[in-house]
This record gives C-alpha cells, structure tokens and sequence, in this order.
C-alpha cells in the first residue's frame, strides 16, 4: 500500500505546477483536521511532514478478489491503517525522507488505550491518528494524505504495470500472489497489491518454501513496499510522467480515491513540484524504525514495541528538522588518500549521500589521521562532511585552497551513510585531534569523479606492509539494493 505513495505523490506534484489541472485538485475530497495536530501554514520554501495512510478499504474492488476474504467493514466508514509513513520534503535541499511505521508498533492512543497504532484511524478516524502519531513520535505535521487499495489499483494498472524481477519463484497463499517462476514480471494493479500487502511471503528456495522474513514479516513488508515506491516512480518516469498528458491520466485514475488535508494548496504542490521536477527516484531516502517483535501480547496478535535508542532518535531527528540547512549538495571537494580502491569507492557513496565530488586522487603519502582541508569561511561546510566519516577527521584551514579536500588518513574506517554523527559530537572529536599540520597533497594517479549511489562497499590495500582497509554502510537508497530490481543486462515489460 506504501507503493501509492510514491506514484500517486509523485504524479501529482509532477503535474499540479500546470495551472489548469487546478480543478483536479479541487476535486479531490478532503478531511478536516484541528488546526493543533496540523500546522498545514509553512513559509515558502520551509520543509514539510506528511503523513500518508493506505487504508485497508477494499470497497470498488472486484467481489471475486481474494482480498475480501475475511475482511469487515465498519459501519461507520472508517478502516484501519494498512500502512502508515512520514515523508519529509525539502524543497531547498532537495531531498525527501520517508520513513515506515509498523502497523502493529503498540503505543498509548490518546484517550483510548496502549493499542496497535494502525486502530488508532479505526477509532476516531485521520484525527486521531495524526494525534497518536504526533505525541507518540514528537514530531510536527503539516498534510494528510490518505489511499486506499483501488487507488494502488487504479494507478498501476494506468502504468501498464509496473516490472519486478523476483530471483525465486514466490507467493503469499493470503494475499494470492503467485510468481511460479524466478523471472521478471510486470505487476498488474491486482498482483501489485497482492504483492505490497504480502506478510506471508514465501520463496522457492532450495526445493521448499522458505517465509522471508522470519519472526518479522512485517518488517520485511514495508522493505519491499519502500522499494516499489522506487520501482514505480521508475515506471512512472519511463512511460513520460513528466509529461502533461501522462501526468493528467495518473491524477484521474488515482484521484477518487486519495483523501488530503483541508489546508493542503494547489499553490504549495506546484512550488514543491517546480523543486523536484528532475527527482531520481533513487535518491528517495527510506528508513524503518527499530522495533522489537512479539506474538500473543494481551489477545493482540503480532505486535512491535519501539526500541528507545540512538537508532530511533537519529531516525526521528530528521523528521523534527535535525536535517535542515546546509544540505550535503551544497559541499564540493576532492578525495585523496594513499590507496586508489578506497578512495572510489569513499567517493562513491559520498556522492551517493548528494556531496560534489569533483575529483579521486592517490596520495603518495598519508601517515597521519583523516583530514577535511578547508578554505577560510567554509567551517560549516567541513564540518557538514566530517559527520560522515569514522572515525571523525581533523579540519586544516588552508588560506590558498579554493574549494574542500578530502584526505584520508591510515585510521579511516568507513563512510557512516546511514547515521552521520551529531554536530556537537562532532565538534568535540575535532577538538580532541587538537594542532594538526596542513597535509601535503601530492598525487601519484587520478580517477575520474564519482557519479552515483553504490552499494556496501570494501576495499583492501596492503601498503609498506600496512594493511589499509575500507567498509561503507550500505545506503539505503543504492540502485542495486532495491528489491525487485531488474538486473543490468536484463529486459522487463
């Protein structure tokens, strides 16, 4: 259900900058929420926090789908959260976060009880929610976008489908996927569904059926709904979504069945839209909270309990503004260091993270520690590219450079893709290096500039007997790490 998101978000904002689709967003129902729960007035340009809900409505959905099988409707209309995500979108820095909120994570709903957070909507509906949402994350939201499954339907099946390459033979015997074959398959709107909704899915592997995911086949879920968003966006692109005609088709096949907030603009989706008019859906960054499984919690079933760490809060942050400012795009340098492999290999997911990488460069020599060489009045920006390496570098001011360099030291570790260090622990680990001599930078070969995301990456050297080994985090939005994508060298749909 998350998938929707990402195609029906994309299509709209894509092409509400048109003046005349105004009507089609006027059309579009919306639902009243307190003016306390969303602050839906930001100043032009600010970062904003949606929450968007894929209900579990199956209403207009064919009676013989297997998707009815034992499903009650509410009386009252109201269903509960099949999938529930934040999305941040800075249209200055131009990037967007979405983060995954198992719907089975136990949390206090404000005059209710300690419940499964995806009731909260079932309850007392989209205020509620974005209330239990609100005190439970400590995060300030600003739009309401709601969807249900005809919705996903409607929008897929308006792509001619979107491709997904699957290693094994797959299915889900609840939700009625069925892959007999390891191969690619364009996912219709019915078999997508089927597909994003799976928590029972199983591969062919090794002679039987193996549940991917093991005691956390939710958690897995939303992995495979997260990529989708990627592989759908993909689709979307290739079938000319930036184009008026596309973009006038998707709204109208997704429309009826996408709810928004009462303060959510014409006005505020044509500036967001006029930000990310060339957005690379692998750019998306996507992060899951960490939660902790259990089964039979007081007659609640599968359940998650959220897990009070520095994984969390790191996660959080962003969605409370911790990421807004100066943005990685904004920082141009050179990476230097005494072994070739690592420094591609650094620079790669450096350019991954949205750093300007304008050139790799071998140094002869390179005993001391990492070291970000900096010109005067670039402190921030130094201090911005020191939060991504372990451990943290020194920074040299260098009165003649012109722009920052890079130069890694014997003790690099790896690049922290995933969780840069705080700015004041930063700062602190700089101090700590205390007087640390300007680096000579001379150079025995040159590498090209880095030019995208990677994957985990590791490259060892061994140098005058010294063994010089590098590790990168994986990043979360790397091109080969999506699941379902289809492979280089192969055709799909």
């Amino acid at each position: 259900m998350l998938a929707c998101v990402g195609v029906i978000g994309s299509a709209l904002a894509a092409a509400w900058f048109v003046q005349n689709l105004y009507v089609a967003v006027a059309d579009i129902p919306r639902v009243q929420i307190s003016g306390d729960l969303l602050i839906t007035e930001t100043a032009p340009g600010a970062p904003v926090n949606f929450v968007v809900i894929g209900n579990d409505s199956a209403l207009g959905i064919d009676p013989d789908d297997p998707i009815h099988i034992g499903r009650v409707y509410d009386d009252r209309g109201t269903h509960n959260a099949d999938s529930i995500s934040l999305v941040r979108i800075d249209p200055v820095a131009r990037q967007v976060w979405v983060l995954s909120i198992p719907r089975d994570l136990v949390v206090d709903i404000p005059g209710s009880r300690e419940w499964k957070i995806n009731a909260a909507s079932l309850i007392g509906g989209p205020e509620l929610l974005v209330e239990t949402i609100t005190e439970t994350f400590g995060v300030q939201l600003n739009h309401y976008v709601q969807l249900d499954f005809l919705a996903f339907q409607a929008v897929v099946d308006q792509l001619n489908g979107v491709p997904v390459w699957f290693v094994n033979p797959a299915r889900d015997l609840e939700s009625g996927l069925d892959v007999p074959v390891g191969r690619c398959v364009v996912l219709d709107g019915a078999d997508a569904l089927s597909y994003v909704r799976s928590r029972n899915y199983e591969e062919f592997i090794d002679g039987e059926w193996v549940l991917i995911g093991g005691e956390q086949p939710d958690l897995a879920r939303i992995r495979r709904q997260q990529d989708f968003i990627v592989l759908a966006l993909d689709r979307a692109i290739s079938r000319g979504a930036r184009n008026l005609t596309t973009m006038s088709s998707l709204i109208d096949a997704g429309a009826q069945s996408v709810v928004l907030d009462q303060g959510l603009t014409p006005a505020e989706l044509i500036d967001l839209a006029e930000a990310f008019t060339d957005f690379d859906p692998d750019s998306l960054q996507r992060f899951s909270l960490e939660v902790i499984p259990e089964q039979d919690y007081r007659d609640l079933g599968d359940v998650a309990h959220f897990v009070q760490g520095p994984v969390n809060q790191e996660i959080l942050d962003i969605f409370r503004g911790a990421a807004d400012g100066l943005a990685p795009y904004d920082v141009r340098f050179s990476v230097v260091g005494p072994d070739i492999l690592m420094v591609d290999a650094d620079a790669e997911v450096l350019a991954s993270v949205g750093f300007i990488i304008t050139g790799q460069r071998q140094l002869i020599s390179s005993s001391g520690p990492s070291v970000v060489v900096h010109p005067p009045g670039a402190i921030a920006e130094a201090e911005l590219l020191a939060r991504f390496l372990v451990p943290t570098p020194a920074l040299v001011e260098d009165p003649t450079a012109t722009e920052l360099t890079l130069v890694l030291g014997r003790d690099h570790e790896q690049i922290s893709f995933f969780l840069p260090l705080d700015l004041d622990d930063t700062r602190e680990a700089i101090a700590a290096h205390g007087s640390v001599d300007l680096p000579e930078l001379g150079t025995t070969s040159t590498s090209s500039p880095a030019s995208g995301a990677t994957s985990t990456t590791s490259a060892s050297n061994e140098t005058d007997g010294a063994e010089t080994i590098s590790t990168t985090v994986a990043p979360t939005t790397s091109r080969s790490g999506a699941i379902g994508r289809v492979p280089d060298g192969e055709s799909c749909g």
